[in-house]
């Protein structure tokens, strides 16, 4: 019984731990959007502050 009962615990720490793992990368990806979000939304409305980079990119193709 005591290895039925370990395994058991095991595994109900395994979903807990899996859960806890899930809700954590859930907190941090909200809370990254929400900063991009916000850098977008005031790049939108004109506020100085906020520092946008755009690259443009040109290709050559080399005629051999």
């Amino acid at each position: 019984m005591t290895k039925t009962t370990s395994q058991a615990a095991a595994a109900v720490l395994s979903a807990l731990m899996s859960l806890a793992i899930v809700a954590g990368m859930n907190g941090l990806a909200t809370a990254q959007y929400a900063k991009a979000d916000s850098v977008v939304m005031a790049a939108a409305s004109g506020q100085p502050d906020v520092t946008i980079q755009r690259v443009t990119v040109i290709g050559h193709r080399a005629d051999a």
